[in-house]
């Protein structure tokens, strides 16, 4: 399973090793391609707005943006990895959330995202990973990811060499259990109901008034303003979403 993980940050600690655990259950022999922010995303995204009006092509940080965005298409898993900050994802994450809602499915989604799976990990010493997981999982279900897995977990200490051995036999048996089920879905899934109502629902807007003339036309190309769905195409370039 080839796998790209995007962390929010560049300390490896509890959420870093439990991200490294899955990888080691789940790669079987696939490429992995890491992102530690905020080093490979260093300019904070400014909502100039050039993506949606003129494209992705066109933002001032595209040489960091566009790597990701291409590791993120060649990806079977996504995996997105921030521990809990004052109850949410780090600032480095958010900021690379925000230089990708040109990809929402309001916008121009990437037709490879509908088959993908992806995992969104978080670790707090105390409370708060809910918000800090719906932060994550907002943006890959408007991505249009196909299914999406959640891990929390409070590990009641600041350091990983802080966590007791017991949560520590916890975690391993989680991640056991949650990496079973994410093999046992293969490197390429349907879509849940929840993706595709929203896509439909998208279509009829764009087809009765369209969303600006940018997105209209990209979802035009693609047919999905006709009878095409993303997840039935077979060729997905990583070019889909520029």
């Amino acid at each position: 399973m080839n796998i790209t993980l995007l962390y929010g940050s560049q300390r490896r600690g509890s959420t870093w090793h439990i991200a490294q655990k899955f990888v080691s259950r789940l790669s079987c022999g696939g490429s992995v391609q890491e992102f530690y922010l905020p080093s490979a995303l260093p300019e904070l995204c400014t909502g100039c707005g050039l993506c949606f009006t003129q494209g992705a092509r066109y933002c001032p940080h595209r040489q960091y943006v566009r790597p990701i965005a291409r590791a993120l298409d060649q990806a079977d898993l996504v995996i997105l990895v921030s521990a809990t900050y004052v109850y949410h994802v780090t600032g480095a994450m958010k900021n690379l959330l925000d230089h990708l809602a040109y990809r929402w499915m309001v916008h121009r989604p990437s037709p490879t995202m509908f088959t993908k799976q992806a995992l969104a990990i978080t670790t707090a010493a105390g409370g708060g990973m809910k918000p800090a997981l719906c932060d994550m999982t907002d943006s890959l279900s408007y991505w249009g990811v196909g299914r999406i897995w959640t891990y929390g977990k409070a590990v009641r200490a600041l350091e990983w060499d802080g966590v007791s051995a017991g949560v520590k036999r916890s975690i391993d048996r989680d991640v056991a259990r949650l990496s079973e089920k994410i093999g046992a879905s293969g490197s390429a899934v349907v879509p849940s109901g929840d993706v595709q109502r929203r896509f439909l629902l998208l279509r009829m807007a764009n087809k009765i008034h369209g969303l600006s003339p940018l997105d209209r036309e990209y979802w035009g190309v693609r047919g999905w303003l006709g009878s095409e769905r993303p997840w039935d195409l077979v060729d997905r370039t990583p070019e889909d979403a520029e």
